[in-house]
């Protein structure tokens, strides 16, 4: 419904009959008019002039487009061809600005000129175009949705129901997480969880299980590991994840390989050459010899030292 409502009795009356809550927009009165007593003291010009005047101003069309004709029953008003051409396009562009979706080339007003009352509706030979515009417009102001997975039913006030179709949400939810994936550089589509309704996507993120996951190849790309169990490897810490147990021992000893240059990729032990203490973590007493041991035969170049 418009955000403005009709503030005077004939815009309330024209906007029921565009809107299809009533088929007439002409507020009947006991004045001659349609079989009303006649005023016999106002020349039959005055008084068909009068009526016509008043009738083209409710429907807003203009005077010449209301016949009138002097009954001995009555004051008989009808739309000439101006007239019912006038009061179809009015209650075809207010029809089309109320249903959404609608074009007024959609809509046939279905005016009747003799009892100057319409009941306009979206014609069947167009809800087909209706519909497949409802599915493109929608499509386009949501993401991951597109209109082949919409279902859009229309019929003679427009479209009545609109929504994903059942057998396309598992599409939508494929699309999104791709889509989700691609911003991430360590996300998989597989790590997101997405619910989607008739209405489109209702809840879109990673699963714990998913983040535990995208964390742990973010230290495997960051760190000397190669490999991080998503479960046993990382602990909650404040608002994120920290390496714990065994992935922590092995970055150690990896970091000890790659700072002191005496040992290979991969050569320490993680269990037995790393110990951890109040101050971080530190070689064991074998690897430390192994370490003095490498110093010292780089000084005296001609004494091999063992670490025994």
């Amino acid at each position: 419904m418009p955000e403005n409502q009709p503030t005077t009795d004939r815009a309330r009356r024209l906007d029921a009959v565009q809107s299809g809550q009533r088929e007439t927009a002409i507020e009947r009165r006991d004045s001659g008019v349609r079989g009303g007593g006649q005023d016999r003291n106002v020349p039959s010009r005055s008084r068909q002039n009068r009526a016509a005047r008043e009738i083209a101003n409710e429907i807003d069309v203009s005077r010449e487009g209301v016949g009138t004709v002097d009954r001995l029953e009555g004051l008989d008003v009808f739309l000439r061809s101006s007239g019912t051409e006038q009061f179809s396009e009015n209650v075809t562009d207010g029809f089309a600005g109320e249903a959404d979706f609608v074009q007024p080339s959609d809509v046939n007003p279905n005016v009747d000129p003799e009892a100057i009352s319409a009941d306009p509706a979206v014609a069947p030979g167009r809800r087909d175009d209706v519909a497949a515009r409802a599915r493109r417009r929608t499509a386009s102001d949501a993401a991951y949705i597109q209109a082949e997975d919409l279902n859009a039913e229309v019929g003679p006030r427009g479209v009545s129901e609109l929504g994903v179709a059942a057998g396309r949400r598992d599409d939508v939810a494929m699309r999104a997480a791709q889509g989700l994936a691609s911003e991430s550089p360590f996300a998989e589509p597989g790590d997101f969880g997405i619910d989607v309704g008739e209405s489109g996507i209702t809840d879109a993120g990673l699963t714990d299980t998913g983040e535990r996951r995208v964390v742990a190849r973010q230290f495997e790309s960051e760190t000397p590991l190669s490999n991080v169990d998503p479960s046993a490897g990382l602990a909650a810490a404040g608002d994120g994840f920290e390496l714990a147990g065994t992935a922590d021992d092995r970055l150690a000893a990896r970091r000890f390989e790659s700072d002191i240059g005496t040992f290979g990729s991969g050569e320490l032990d993680p269990e037995s050459d790393i110990r951890d203490t109040d101050e971080g973590f530190a070689l064991a007493e074998g690897a430390r010899r192994q370490v003095a041991a490498a110093r010292l035969d780089e000084q005296v170049t001609e004494t091999d030292v063992g670490p025994g």
